[in-house]
């Protein structure tokens, strides 16, 4: 962008050699389109200067956003990608391990005794069991 601020202090240079009469309707004209280019160089070079600023200031605010982004989701996923759940098997007492993909299909078949386990997650009580009294899932 410095090449403009030259570039327009070059013509500056070339009116003031070539002595333009500013009394003149021609020499002021061109005087003040030369004067105008200049300010629109220099306001461009200091553009040019805040834009790189903030293109910066973006890409460090990016960097950050990117560890937060990752500390906040790699919590999640790691949370969940433990979707295994430890159950009891009603049948023969046996800690079985299971998927959420396994606790969605709503049954699975104890390894051990065969037994089948279902799931059911239609009760809203907040009892631990839904044979309770404060429980309508009967």
């Amino acid at each position: 962008m410095a090449e403009l601020t030259n570039r327009a202090a070059y013509l500056k240079g070339l009116a003031d050699g070539m002595k333009l009469d500013t009394e003149k309707n021609e020499g002021k004209l061109l005087s003040e389109i030369i004067d105008f280019l200049n300010d629109i160089a220099v306001e461009i070079e200091s553009l040019d200067a805040e834009q790189g600023f903030l293109a910066d200031q973006i890409e460090d605010l990016d960097e950050e956003v990117e560890v937060i982004g990752n500390e906040v989701f790699d919590e999640y996923y790691d949370a969940e990608d433990d979707d295994e759940f430890e159950i009891c098997c009603q049948g023969c007492g046996e800690e079985i391990i299971v998927s959420a993909e396994d606790l969605m299909d709503g049954e699975i078949l104890c390894p051990t005794c065969g037994a089948t386990i279902e799931f059911d997650f239609d009760c809203d009580c907040d009892c631990d069991e839904c044979d309770c009294e404060d429980c309508d899932c009967e």
